[in-house]
Protein backbone atom coordinates (compact mmCIF):
# COMPACT_ATOMS: atom_id res chain seq x y z
CA UNK A 1 0.00 0.00 0.00
CA UNK A 2 2.55 2.38 0.88
CA UNK A 3 4.62 2.07 -2.31
CA UNK A 4 0.97 3.18 -3.78
CA UNK A 5 0.86 6.16 -2.07
CA UNK A 6 4.71 6.88 -3.02
CA UNK A 7 3.60 6.39 -6.55
CA UNK A 8 1.23 8.96 -5.99
CA UNK A 9 2.68 11.40 -4.56
CA UNK A 10 5.46 11.23 -7.09
CA UNK A 11 3.21 11.63 -10.05
CA UNK A 12 1.18 14.77 -8.09
CA UNK A 13 5.18 16.10 -7.95
CA UNK A 14 5.71 15.31 -11.58
CA UNK A 15 2.98 17.36 -12.70
CA UNK A 16 3.34 20.10 -10.35
CA UNK A 17 7.37 20.42 -11.59
CA UNK A 18 5.80 20.43 -15.41
CA UNK A 19 2.72 23.42 -14.56
CA UNK A 20 5.52 25.12 -12.81
CA UNK A 21 8.33 25.44 -15.32
CA UNK A 22 5.56 25.06 -18.76
CA UNK A 23 3.00 27.82 -17.59
CA UNK A 24 5.26 31.02 -17.60
CA UNK A 25 6.31 29.79 -21.56
CA UNK A 26 2.17 29.14 -21.98
CA UNK A 27 2.22 32.72 -20.54
CA UNK A 28 4.39 34.37 -22.94
CA UNK A 29 2.89 32.87 -25.65
CA UNK A 30 -0.17 33.72 -24.85
CA UNK A 31 0.51 37.30 -24.52
CA UNK A 32 2.90 37.46 -27.57
CA UNK A 33 -0.51 37.83 -28.86
CA UNK A 34 -1.39 41.08 -26.70
CA UNK A 35 -2.21 44.03 -29.02
CA UNK A 36 -1.28 46.52 -25.89
CA UNK A 37 2.14 46.72 -24.54
CA UNK A 38 1.32 45.38 -21.23
CA UNK A 39 2.17 41.52 -19.76
CA UNK A 40 -0.71 41.65 -16.97
CA UNK A 41 -3.81 42.78 -19.08
CA UNK A 42 -4.91 40.99 -22.44
CA UNK A 43 -6.41 44.02 -24.55
CA UNK A 44 -7.32 41.82 -27.89
CA UNK A 45 -5.61 39.63 -30.04
CA UNK A 46 -3.09 41.40 -32.66
CA UNK A 47 -0.30 40.04 -34.94
CA UNK A 48 1.46 43.18 -33.94
CA UNK A 49 5.07 41.95 -32.17
CA UNK A 50 5.52 39.33 -34.94
CA UNK A 51 5.00 41.52 -37.81
CA UNK A 52 7.42 43.91 -36.11
CA UNK A 53 9.64 40.90 -35.55
CA UNK A 54 9.44 40.27 -39.09
CA UNK A 55 10.00 43.97 -40.49
CA UNK A 56 13.17 43.93 -38.41
CA UNK A 57 16.48 44.19 -40.15
CA UNK A 58 18.55 42.81 -37.11
CA UNK A 59 16.19 40.42 -35.66
CA UNK A 60 15.73 38.28 -39.37
CA UNK A 61 20.06 38.63 -38.99
CA UNK A 62 19.47 37.04 -35.42
CA UNK A 63 17.64 34.47 -36.66
CA UNK A 64 19.41 33.63 -39.49
CA UNK A 65 22.68 33.39 -37.32
CA UNK A 66 20.84 30.92 -34.75
CA UNK A 67 19.51 28.73 -37.42
CA UNK A 68 22.55 28.60 -39.05
CA UNK A 69 24.68 28.07 -36.60
CA UNK A 70 22.04 25.35 -34.86
CA UNK A 71 22.19 23.60 -37.95
CA UNK A 72 26.02 23.73 -38.67
CA UNK A 73 27.14 22.41 -35.94
CA UNK A 74 24.40 20.05 -35.29
CA UNK A 75 25.21 18.34 -38.25
CA UNK A 76 29.28 18.60 -38.08
CA UNK A 77 29.27 17.62 -34.10
CA UNK A 78 27.22 14.39 -35.10
CA UNK A 79 29.74 13.27 -37.76
CA UNK A 80 32.84 14.01 -35.52
CA UNK A 81 31.26 12.59 -32.48
CA UNK A 82 29.70 9.49 -34.32
CA UNK A 83 33.11 8.84 -35.63
CA UNK A 84 34.86 9.34 -32.51
CA UNK A 85 32.11 6.77 -30.21
CA UNK A 86 32.63 4.12 -33.00
CA UNK A 87 37.00 4.36 -33.11
CA UNK A 88 36.08 4.36 -29.25
CA UNK A 89 34.40 1.15 -28.93
CA UNK A 90 37.13 -0.47 -31.20
CA UNK A 91 39.92 0.79 -28.99
CA UNK A 92 41.61 -1.04 -25.90
CA UNK A 93 39.90 -0.66 -22.83
CA UNK A 94 42.35 2.21 -20.70
CA UNK A 95 41.67 4.27 -23.91
CA UNK A 96 38.09 3.80 -23.85
CA UNK A 97 37.76 4.61 -20.32
CA UNK A 98 40.12 7.60 -19.95
CA UNK A 99 38.26 9.02 -23.55
CA UNK A 100 35.25 9.02 -21.61
CA UNK A 101 36.14 10.26 -18.67
CA UNK A 102 37.48 13.25 -20.26
CA UNK A 103 34.41 13.44 -22.49
CA UNK A 104 32.12 13.30 -19.13
CA UNK A 105 33.83 16.47 -18.18
CA UNK A 106 32.22 19.46 -20.36
CA UNK A 107 28.94 17.79 -19.65
CA UNK A 108 29.22 17.95 -15.79
CA UNK A 109 30.29 21.74 -15.99
CA UNK A 110 27.92 24.35 -16.38
CA UNK A 111 27.62 25.56 -19.72
CA UNK A 112 28.55 29.39 -18.67
CA UNK A 113 31.93 28.01 -17.27
CA UNK A 114 32.48 26.19 -20.74
CA UNK A 115 31.77 29.32 -22.77
CA UNK A 116 34.11 31.78 -20.27
CA UNK A 117 36.85 29.07 -20.99
CA UNK A 118 36.29 28.88 -24.77
CA UNK A 119 36.01 33.05 -24.46
CA UNK A 120 39.84 33.29 -22.83
CA UNK A 121 41.11 30.31 -25.02
CA UNK A 122 40.23 32.89 -27.89
CA UNK A 123 41.54 35.91 -26.11
CA UNK A 124 44.90 33.81 -25.34
CA UNK A 125 45.40 32.77 -28.96
CA UNK A 126 44.29 36.56 -30.22
CA UNK A 127 41.72 34.38 -32.67
CA UNK A 128 39.23 37.12 -33.63
CA UNK A 129 35.43 36.29 -31.82
CA UNK A 130 32.90 36.37 -34.30
CA UNK A 131 30.60 33.69 -36.22
CA UNK A 132 33.54 31.22 -36.57
CA UNK A 133 34.45 30.89 -32.91
CA UNK A 134 31.02 30.93 -31.54
CA UNK A 135 30.24 27.89 -34.03
CA UNK A 136 33.45 26.11 -33.10
CA UNK A 137 32.44 26.70 -29.40
CA UNK A 138 28.91 25.34 -30.15
CA UNK A 139 30.46 22.27 -31.97
CA UNK A 140 32.75 21.47 -28.83
CA UNK A 141 29.65 21.73 -26.75
CA UNK A 142 27.76 19.69 -28.96
CA UNK A 143 30.44 16.46 -29.52
CA UNK A 144 30.49 15.34 -25.99
CA UNK A 145 26.66 14.61 -26.11
CA UNK A 146 26.67 13.29 -29.62
CA UNK A 147 29.61 10.70 -28.52
CA UNK A 148 27.56 9.44 -25.17
CA UNK A 149 24.45 8.89 -27.46
CA UNK A 150 26.48 7.02 -29.83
Amino acid sequence: MKKNGNRTLGRVLLILMIIFFYLPILYMIIFSFNEGKSLTSFTGFSLRWYEHMLESRDMMEALYTTFSVALIATFVSTIVGTITAIGLSKSRRIVRETMQQVNNLPMMNPEIVTAIGFMLLFITFRVEKGYVTMLLAHIAFCIPYVMLSV
